[in-house]
């Protein structure tokens, strides 16, 4: 008897190749899987900003008649207004508060960033490892020293203290993302600048800042999106309302024996325009910042 070669039967086309047939059965279910799960996310992701939209537009004795996920009996789109009018002390204060915080937060982390990478001196690791893990360190465990600390040096109720605080918060988180990306830079870079005759800040501000901009645009919306909803530290450091930011704004609409649901509402959507402004200026650099070493080649 003569023995089939099935390697032959399959290279032929007699036998069919159950390998390709199953990966072209397992794509689109896998595709339509992924798909359903981001629907999913995005679903539960949505659904608190779609009620808080329901609930800015609708007055408090609907609210309590017919509960908090009903439709409106009737649209009051002046909530809006009236939230708007009474937040603008609070969003001036969140702007003057988080436009600077960030802005210094970005310039020191990139400078200690690129020193880090780039620059080699003794105790260079040690540093970079204190600097680290202060951001490990639970901020209820600051709150005490630093009210006590900002309150001695006269700052208590100002916007330079919100602004020194959240500027020593977040420089080691923003530390850690520049220092990594630094070291994905190329080194030859510098080299050929220094051959060229650059010193250290012009390599710094011509070549290795303008290649960071990814990394800083996915700083940017990071830094503004947690300082701007900060809460805890502008209810520790203020006390006036004309230093108060948003966050704490938002609670003004809750009286001592009743909430204005509606109006919480309405400020918590107007409250979170800016930060939905920023993320669509950086869009683009943003992405790129957050997939920066996903793909090699």
């Amino acid at each position: 008897m003569t023995q089939i070669d099935t390697n032959t039967l399959s290279a032929s086309g007699s036998e069919p190749d159950r390998g390709s047939m199953f990966e072209r059965f397992e794509e689109p279910v896998v595709r339509s899987g992924q798909i359903g799960l981001l629907l999913l996310l995005a679903a539960i992701f949505f659904m608190p900003i779609f009620g808080s939209l329901l609930t800015s537009i609708r007055t408090i004795e609907d609210i309590t008649t017919n509960g908090s996920w009903a439709l409106p009996s009737s649209y009051e789109w002046e909530n809006l207004q009236i939230a708007f009018i009474k937040m603008l002390p609070f969003l001036k204060a969140s702007t003057i508060i988080t436009l600077p915080s960030v802005a210094g937060t970005l310039l020191v982390a990139t400078m200690a960033g690129y020193a880090l990478s780039r620059l080699r001196f003794q105790g260079r690791l040690w540093m970079f490892l204190v600097i680290v893990s202060l951001s490990f360190v639970p901020i209820h465990t600051q709150l005490i020293p630093v009210f006590r600390l900002i309150s001695e040096i006269g700052l208590h109720d100002t916007f330079i203290a919100q602004i020194i605080v959240h500027i020593m918060r977040h420089i080691p988180f923003a530390v850690l993302i520049m220092t990594n990306f630094f070291n994905t830079v190329p080194g030859e870079l510098r080299e050929a600048a220094r051959i060229d005759g650059a010193n250290e800040w012009t390599i710094f501000r011509r070549v290795y800042a303008p290649i960071a901009r990814p990394a800083i645009s996915a700083l940017v919306v990071l830094e503004f999106t947690w300082i701007w909803n900060d809460l805890l530290w502008g209810l520790v450091l203020t006390q006036g309302t004309g230093k108060k930011p948003v966050t704490v704004g938002i609670l003004s609409f809750q009286g001592e024996y009743e909430i204005a649901y509606n109006m919480v509402a309405s400020g918590a959507v107007i409250a979170a325009i800016p930060t939905l402004a920023v993320f669509l200026i950086f869009q683009k650099q943003f992405i790129r910042g957050m997939t920066m070493g996903s793909v090699k080649g």
